[in-house]
């Protein structure tokens, strides 16, 4: 399955799994979507790509990621406001990293809620969340933790 087939679709066994961390990736911008996809690919995830808020909404209600990166500004809605209403879930609490190029006010504000990672990212700062997110996973230790 290629990065196109797999935006906006659940993971399948095909794209992995098993006991390989779980990314959901959340970016309307096609080639910021597929480098995050590509470069948790080669890291060893499952990875499933989503150009909208309602899809990954849908694949939340299937099955919960290790990892959820969110873009804030979405044809749909606000990524940092879905981050917000995650926080309350024990399930997706300390999951979620928002990946965006907002107003440094907008990331001060989704920052309360999750990490953030401005845009333009350095790649080397999300391939070190992706590593320190697999290492907890791998240890058994399913959740995300944040500093703080």
């Amino acid at each position: 399955m290629n990065l196109h087939d797999r935006r906006n679709a659940a993971p399948s066994a095909e794209q992995g799994g098993g006991d390989r961390p779980l990314l959901y990736v959340v970016d309307d911008d096609v080639a910021t979507l597929d480098l995050l996809c590509e470069v948790a690919l080669e890291a060893g995830w499952t990875t499933a790509g989503f150009v909208r808020l309602a899809g990954v909404r849908a694949a939340l209600e299937r099955r919960i990621p290790t990892l959820l990166i969110l873009d804030d500004d979405m044809p749909d809605g606000r990524g940092g406001d879905l981050a917000r209403d995650l926080r309350i879930n024990p399930r997706m609490a300390d999951r979620v990293l928002v990946c965006t190029a907002a107003h440094p006010m907008r990331q001060a504000e989704i920052g309360s809620w999750a990490p953030v990672v401005s845009k333009p990212f350095d790649l080397r700062e999300v391939e070190g969340v992706l590593d320190a997110v697999a290492r907890r996973h791998q240890g058994g230790d399913r959740s995300y933790g944040r500093a703080g």
